[in-house]
């Protein structure tokens, strides 16, 4: 598949690093329509040369482009714009924003004032204005990397409209510095239910208040879950396969017998090859369900999960909470 050709630049000089500027000008690309969904973006290493930069950097930003579910990267095929609700979220933020820079740019152009001094120092201003106003609370949410967590970060962010950072179980177990200052300079901690007494223990000396949220699948795919035949073969699909080992558990809770079911994770692929082929139903996650449906889209479904009223409670009550240490 073709991708477009981009006009992208980094500056040395600025005061935020090479990463974040590609990775920014990316979300404006997406943001604003210059990359529609499903458009691919240039390989890492093509990206790399034309920046003058080491290929590890563009795999580092791709990473995160793919973490804040923007993108999706299929070994074989390249890095993809998703569609999904992070991608609607920006297209919201980022069309009305370039309206209001352009017209500072306009005004900026008229006082013959700098663009970048103008808008270092309209990051100053913005940081002294929070001392007058209500801070954007800053979250913490910590996942495994094999369960959906641009789901539960996606809804967190809505109900509570704080930043919100994903950080991975995995790596704050290894003593990782970076991870644990940024659980340091957080407002509050959020994990899923499968997690919880780790992670108060690992967040106990650090003094941060711990909210717990789970999820539970629609009603109306249970009820079209339970009207397959028991013959039919059952697979539930998530990052990794204990994300898929969870959502077939929310099916046998709710009493639904499963006599051929199986699981995987997009993570593996010589297995995820397997249970695509030989498999009738697939139920995969949102931040996978449309890299599967491109693969196999007669028998790939959306399993589709939503927050327990009490954990949507709780974040909008962690979210009204001016004072959450």
């Amino acid at each position: 598949m073709q991708h477009k050709r981009l006009i992208l630049r980094v500056d040395p000089t600025l005061t935020f690093n090479v990463n974040t500027q590609i990775k920014e000008q990316f979300k404006w690309l997406i943001g604003t329509g210059e990359i529609q969904v499903g458009e691919m973006l240039p390989p890492a290493g093509e990206l790399a040369e034309l920046l003058g930069l080491n290929r590890n950097t563009v795999n580092w930003v791709y990473s995160q482009l793919k973490e804040e579910g923007l993108v999706s990267v299929q070994k074989g095929r390249g890095t993809q714009v998703c569609s999904g609700p992070e991608v609607e979220r920006l297209q919201k933020e980022r069309i009305p924003m370039k309206k209001m820079f352009t017209e500072a740019q306009k005004e900026a152009s008229r006082h013959q004032v700098s663009l970048k001094e103008y808008f270092q120092a309209g990051l100053a201003y913005t940081l002294m204005l929070e001392t007058e106003t209500a801070r954007q609370k800053r979250l913490i949410f910590v996942e495994c990397k094999g369960h959906d967590y641009l789901f539960y970060s996606s809804e967190i962010r809505r109900l509570t409209g704080a930043d919100v950072e994903i950080c991975f179980l995995e790596d704050i177990r290894s003593e990782s510095g970076p991870l644990k200052e940024a659980i340091r300079h957080a407002d509050a901690v959020v994990t899923t239910l499968n997690h919880a007494e780790e992670v108060k223990q690992l967040i106990h000396p650090f003094g941060k208040k711990l909210t717990v949220i789970g999820a539970i699948i629609e009603q109306a795919s249970l009820l079209e879950i339970a009207k397959l035949p028991a013959a039919a073969s059952l697979a539930f699909v998530c990052l990794g396969k204990v994300g898929g080992e969870w959502m077939a558990d929310r099916i046998l809770e709710a009493g639904i017998e499963l006599a051929n079911c199986r699981t995987a994770g997009t993570d593996d692929s010589l297995l995820l090859g397997k249970v695509l082929s030989e498999t009738d139903h697939v139920y995969a996650s949102s931040a996978v369900f449309e890299s599967l449906k491109h693969k196999t889209p007669a028998n790939v479904h959306l399993y589709p999960m939503r927050l327990e009223k009490s954990s949507e409670l709780l974040l909008q009550e962690l979210a009204a909470n001016t004072s959450i240490r």
